[in-house]
């Protein structure tokens, strides 16, 4: 069973969501939040471990019956999910903002798919289709106005910390207690197929003709990666 959470202002929105969601006897939504201050309370909470996915609007009231919104809210929801309570789940941003910069500032913080809810009648279910398939992990889901922005390709979100901890100069022992890796050796092992995925062919020739590590290259191509979506 995935167990989601929702974080969403429109209740009619999150209503409908729900009930296409849970039509499927795998996914079950634990919770509905409608502000800021909730989901920061719920995040805080032991409640967060029992999600497998959330599913977080980036525009958001400060509180409940609060009719101002803060088009920040989602990304720093985001932001402490990932960076301060070490969520490494999957988080899908759904929002009405069609902005590039809004898609680039969700990818640095480290959602896993990005969807404009704006969608005519006729796509929704298809819509929802690809959603659960995101949900489970499936595919990387993200809006035809963004495919530019997200460069992340198939590097999950855990692999995405595990990448800024080691341009941080984090040793693999300090990155195995981190994200939870049994050992370090581990930790390691992961890298280097994290590693993988990042280098291309040339790259791989080139660290080997200069007798250089994987390791160096992929964090360069990851930290330059990183500088180009958020300029």
């Amino acid at each position: 069973m995935t167990r989601i959470l929702i974080v969403e202002d429109d209740e009619d929105f999150a209503l409908i969501l729900r009930r296409a969601i849970e039509q499927d006897p795998d996914l079950e939504v634990v919770d509905l939040i409608s502000s800021y201050e909730e989901a920061i309370d719920y995040i805080k909470s032991p409640k967060l471990a029992q999600c497998d996915c959330v599913l977080l609007d980036l525009q958001l009231p400060k509180s409940s019956g609060d009719r101002t919104v803060n088009s920040l809210a989602g990304i720093q929801i985001l932001e402490q999910l990932r960076h301060v309570y070490n969520f490494y789940k999957t988080v899908i941003v759904l929002t009405n903002s069609k902005a590039a910069a809004d898609g680039e500032r969700a990818l640095a913080a480290g959602c896993d798919g990005y969807l404009c809810k704006r969608a005519r009648i006729a796509d929704v279910p298809s819509m929802l289709s690809e959603l659960k398939m995101a949900i489970r992990g499936d595919v990387i889901i993200v809006a035809a106005q963004m495919r530019h922005v997200f460069l992340r390709d198939d590097i999950s979100a855990k692999e995405a910390r595990m990448l800024d901890l080691l341009a941080l100069g984090k040793s693999w022992t300090e990155i195995s207690q981190e994200l939870g890796y049994k050992t370090s050796k581990a930790a390691a092992n992961i890298g280097d197929r994290v590693f993988d995925k990042l280098l291309s062919p040339q790259d791989l020739a080139l660290v080997a003709a200069e007798g250089g590590k994987k390791r160096l290259k992929a964090v360069e191509i990851w930290q330059s990666r990183k500088a180009s979506s958020t300029k």
